[in-house]
């Protein structure tokens, strides 16, 4: 992925820093959040560490768990499908059941 975006024109990142740094914290609103939810992180991620994971996870209202994706960095769903697929599986079973 970084070579790709060490590829691309400086002009282009703007929106895509934008979306990072311009958006509301709502961090003190999780509880508001009614809806179940399923945080999924991986171990080896250097851009959010496995400790705001967990408190996300126990900041929602109806966090129904956390999947720790074992080597995984920042996109654990794609680079380890193999650990997130089953559990988000099951996990859309029981929320839609």
């Amino acid at each position: 992925w970084r070579e790709k975006w060490e590829k691309l024109p400086r002009e282009n990142m703007g929106p895509a820093g934008d979306c990072l740094f311009e958006r509301d914290d709502i961090t003190d609103r999780l509880g508001e959040i009614l809806c179940p939810a399923l945080v999924v992180h991986g171990t080896a991620d250097q851009a959010i560490p496995m400790e705001k994971a967990e408190a996300l996870c126990d900041a929602l209202s109806d966090c129904r768990g956390l999947i720790k994706v074992e080597g995984a960095a920042h996109a654990a769903n794609l680079t380890h499908p193999d650990q997130v697929n089953g559990p988000l599986r099951d996990f859309l079973r029981e929320v839609t059941a």
